[in-house]
């Protein structure tokens, strides 16, 4: 699993403005908490690398890469597919950590992963009808000890830290609790706005702005630097999250290289951005995705992409689920879009495309970070055109960039680890009894979504 750089670099650096020792203790009384918080970051830290290929797999993501938007380029590709029947292809993947090196090969039958750092991807792809296919992926990271409990209890100090403090305080206890985390994160982000600020319901409405700073990893990172100004800054979305009665509940903007994050809490809990704040959040949220940018000379994007996302809150589990159903309005070159309107409505009929992310805890092994999606293509010319662009765009990032991008991700995850067993040794929370999650069934309701055939 490949969590993509930027968004990395933006999520642990806007947690650890606010996070501080509340944040670190919830990941453990006593020495368990140094552990678990070892093993999280290094799991996260070792898929950055260095990283070593096996050749099949190095020869198989260009392939991939090119056909993701035209799978009919690799369906009958024999070398591409250890699995093949009827309609049905499948390859799997496995990584693990060995001598200092991170080892990605395919294998007939990928190992569960057992160690924090272990991963397991399954690709499958189907076809459905003549130029009509549909991929679906399962990944799974193992992420070490840390229950989706202890990860969920992190997310609520982080809220809490939030509601006791001011703004100054908070960046002047991250700098003193984090030092390598921040000067590692502040040579790419910047925080440009922090703003907590208590209203009359008890809530506390957060503004968070971060400015992604290509300039400030030039010297190390050039290649990384050119990519993100090329394929970052034109980038302009807005994402809102609302309750069935329209009610929003977060708000994430991007113009310029800037992120801003708006969202409201008490408690320790989100609560909707305005109102009364005595409502929590529910089980299930729109989200409506607005987003452009430029491809060559042209200008693309989309309007209204609406995903129905259901939350699994167990306390083996917890979990997204994200269903798109919903064709969005689509920004495209002049005369393009009235030529793609069946390829451009397909990934939106029948079941839609999905996509979830969960922390899954295991009765036995690690808790285990899991990525699914299932896609919807349905291809003709001008889906080929797109897939090109987008595939120059893969292209020249690993041309150089991936590398780069891989080291700089990983120098910033290995300062958070090293800050965080050192907060932790030095401020232990008092050991206690704490209760085994219950056993639950694995993924269930998200295994019934996304299907994979063996």
């Amino acid at each position: 699993m490949r969590v993509p750089a930027g968004a990395v670099i933006l999520s642990l650096f806007g947690s650890a403005l606010l996070g501080c020792r509340g944040v670190a203790a919830a990941l453990g009384p006593g020495p368990e908490g140094a552990v678990q918080a070892d093993a999280l970051v290094s799991a996260l830290a070792a898929r950055f690398g260095p990283i070593a290929r096996e050749p099949a797999f190095d020869a198989l993501r260009p392939k991939l890469a090119r056909s993701a938007l035209v799978p009919s380029r690799v369906f009958d590709d024999p070398a591409v597919w250890p699995r093949r029947q009827g309609d049905e292809r499948g390859v799997e993947f496995e990584g693990r950590l060995a001598g200092g090196v991170y080892r990605l090969g395919l294998r007939a039958s990928a190992a569960a992963p057992r160690e924090a750092g272990d991963y397991r991807g399954l690709l499958g792809l189907r076809r459905t009808a003549p130029g009509r296919f549909a991929w679906s992926v399962v990944e799974e990271l193992a992420v070490g000890p840390a229950r989706p409990e202890d990860l969920s209890a992190a997310l609520t100090a982080l809220f809490r830290a939030a509601e006791a403090t001011t703004a100054a305080e908070a960046q002047a206890q991250a700098r003193e609790d984090f030092p390598r985390s921040v000067a590692a994160f502040s040579r790419l982000v910047a925080v440009e706005e922090l703003d907590l600020r208590r209203d009359a319901d008890g809530a506390t409405a957060v503004r968070l702005a971060l400015r992604l700073r290509p300039d400030g990893i030039r010297a190390e990172a050039p290649r990384y630097a050119s990519f993100l100004e090329k394929y970052g800054t034109p980038i302009r979305a807005r994402a809102r999250a609302e309750d069935v009665s329209g009610r929003a509940w977060w708000l994430v903007e991007v113009a310029d290289n800037r992120w801003t994050l708006r969202l409201r809490v008490r408690g320790g809990s989100l609560v909707p951005l305005e109102g009364p704040a005595t409502d929590r959040l529910p089980g299930e949220l729109r989200v409506s995705v607005d987003y452009a940018t430029r491809m060559g000379p042209f200008r693309i994007g989309l309007r209204g992409l609406v995903a129905r996302v259901g939350l699994i809150r167990t306390p083996g589990e917890k979990a997204l689920i994200a269903h798109f159903l919903e064709e969005p309005d689509w920004q495209l070159p002049f005369l393009v879009e009235p030529l793609m309107r069946g390829p451009l409505r397909h990934p939106f009929e029948g079941d839609g495309s999905a996509l979830s992310y969960a922390l899954e805890g295991q009765t036995s092994g690690p808790t285990l970070l899991v990525r699914r999606y299932r896609l919807a293509i349905r291809e003709n010319w001008l889906v080929r055109w797109l897939g090109g662009q987008t595939n120059t765009a893969v292209s020249e990032f690993r041309g150089g960039a991936e590398s780069e991008a891989d080291r700089f991700s990983r120098l910033c995850l290995l300062a958070l680890r090293d800050d965080l067993v050192e907060l932790l040794t030095r401020f232990p929370t008092p050991a206690g009894p704490r209760p085994p999650s219950p056993p639950k069934p694995v993924g269930l309701a998200l295994l019934t979504l996304f299907p994979h055939r063996r």
